[in-house]
């Protein structure tokens, strides 16, 4: 995995769960989680421990019992959302291979045939992040996240202003704090910022200074987004209580699958919030099942981050999505179309 860094932190490699449900006759679906303690609170261990506690609920359902499988899993352990999501997305896969159609018909079919990708400059380092946004812009990619709140706040500014000076106008240019600073820092930033035509700032402060998101929207030209403040449906409506955002961005691994991302997007839809597609950088199973889901949606116009595949040196499934031209394409293979390739899986397992 190629390094990052954010205000979080920084990341090298992923560690992943990989969820794989056998039905009676034999076909599997996979499911996936990303180990994120920063974000989600789960580590590894806890996604290992999480799926085991939760197995239960689905072992020996009818995959066409979903609403019925989650729910089971919702009484029977609070949060631990990415166990959840795994185990809902091994379902999904599973029910697509026994019915033989791509999960997003069992959603009502695709509203679009391809996904616009978001690419993030993510060095804190002028030189290396403007050959880098080069370097997307020649493959196609017409968006553009820059990542802050790692160096000082003028220090960001600057490269925000030579990314765009670097991307001209066709390029739609976004910026991400990751909660990296309190609202005067994030108000000087904003005004420093005002002439690159940011389409958003996402997460200027801590996910629970809603009051503190709410200033910065009636101080801001920019628009503001809500990530690691919006997880769950009860957060986005405190949002939408608090005026504290014009975007959330919706994230399976967050969310616990696509069944809550439905319904997230409906309450963002119903008070006029713009959505945004996450991701962890997953694999290409993670990675394929949000772009079923977005791609059976029609809240997301303004592309998504979905590339894990992308970011990886090497990926576990034996074909990964396919992102050409900035944009990311769906398999019409039933479930969600990857397969586990077992050699890379044992190469890279982690001992017990």
């Amino acid at each position: 995995m190629r390094p990052h860094k954010i205000a979080l932190g920084s990341a090298e490699g992923r560690e992943v769960l990989i969820v794989r449900m056998t039905a009676d006759n034999g076909l599997v679906g996979l499911g996936e989680a990303i180990a994120h303690p920063a974000f989600s609170g789960e580590t590894l261990g806890a996604l290992k421990a999480g799926v085991n506690c939760l197995a239960e609920c689905a072992l020996g359902e009818n995959p066409m019992n979903l609403n019925k499988i989650c729910t089971s899993m919702d009484h029977k352990l609070y949060a631990n959302y990415g166990a959840k999501g795994a185990i809902e997305t091994a379902v999904l896969d599973l029910l697509g291979r026994c019915l033989d159609t791509p999960v997003y018909n069992l959603f009502g079919g695709i509203t679009k045939d391809r996904f616009p990708v978001s690419r993030s400059a993510s060095h804190s380092d002028l030189e290396k992040d403007i050959a880098e946004v080069r370097e997307y812009m020649e493959e196609g990619y017409r968006i553009i996240k820059v990542k802050v709140g790692v160096l000082s706040v003028g220090e960001d500014v600057e490269r925000v202003k030579a990314i765009r000076e670097v991307t001209g106008s066709k390029v739609s240019l976004r910026a991400d704090a990751n909660q990296g600073w309190d609202v005067p820092t994030a108000l000087k930033f904003i005004r420093g910022v005002e002439d690159c035509g940011l389409e958003f700032l996402e997460q200027p402060v801590a996910k629970s200074n809603l009051d503190g998101m709410a200033y910065l929207r009636t101080k801001s030209l920019t628009p503001i987004l809500a990530d690691e403040s919006a997880a769950t449906e009860h957060d986005v409506l405190e949002i939408i209580k608090k005026g504290a955002a014009d975007f959330i961005s919706i994230k399976l691994v967050k969310s616990g699958g696509i069944l809550a991302a439905r319904r997230i997007a409906t309450l963002a839809d119903c008070a006029g919030i713009k959505c945004y597609l996450g991701s962890q950088t997953e694999t290409s199973i993670g990675t394929a099942a949000g772009l079923h889901y977005a791609l059976s949606a029609n809240c997301f116009d303004y592309g998504g981050e979905i590339y894990g595949p992308a970011f990886f040196l090497k990926d576990i499934t034996k074909s990964s999505v396919r992102i050409e031209g900035g944009d990311i394409y769906p398999s019409q293979e039933p479930g969600f179309g990857v397969e586990l390739d077992m050699d890379r899986v044992r190469e890279f397992a982690i001992a017990d």
